[in-house]
């Protein structure tokens, strides 16, 4: 292998990994789910719900607070789950009597996240 040819190598190499360390991904964003999410408290859990669009994948950020979540400056506190999700999504472990704020954004193929759905809170509490 020629110099020339190393070089182009390695230069090609480093974009890959810059474009993919970037979100220069082949991937898009998507719109928020269709009619947004529901959250409805349970005993040490709330059960999110949405309208899937397909061939979107949606991730779910919550967070310890009664106040509305910004995905893009998310609190100190907060917790992604992105894999695997389907409607209706149990986030259980939830500490009674703490409220959670939960919202959700769209992605398609890997892109970025899209716009989020407006917060929604819920307070898991023990059965009467």
């Amino acid at each position: 292998m020629s110099l020339t040819s190393l070089r182009l190598s390695i230069t090609a190499l480093f974009l890959a990994a810059f474009l993919a360390a970037c979100g220069g991904g082949s991937g898009s964003s998507a719109p928020p789910p269709t009619g947004g999410i529901t959250a409805t408290a349970e005993d040490g859990q709330v059960t999110i719900t949405w309208t899937a669009d397909a061939g979107v994948d949606y991730w779910l950020m919550y967070a310890a607070t009664a106040t509305a979540i910004d995905m893009k400056n998310p609190p100190g506190n907060h917790v992604w789950i992105n894999s695997g999700m389907t409607s209706p999504y149990v986030v259980s472990g939830l500490i009674n009597g703490v409220t959670y704020s939960f919202a959700m954004d769209g992605r398609i193929s890997g892109g970025p996240g899209g716009a989020q759905t407006p917060s929604v809170s819920a307070t898991p509490s023990a059965a009467p």
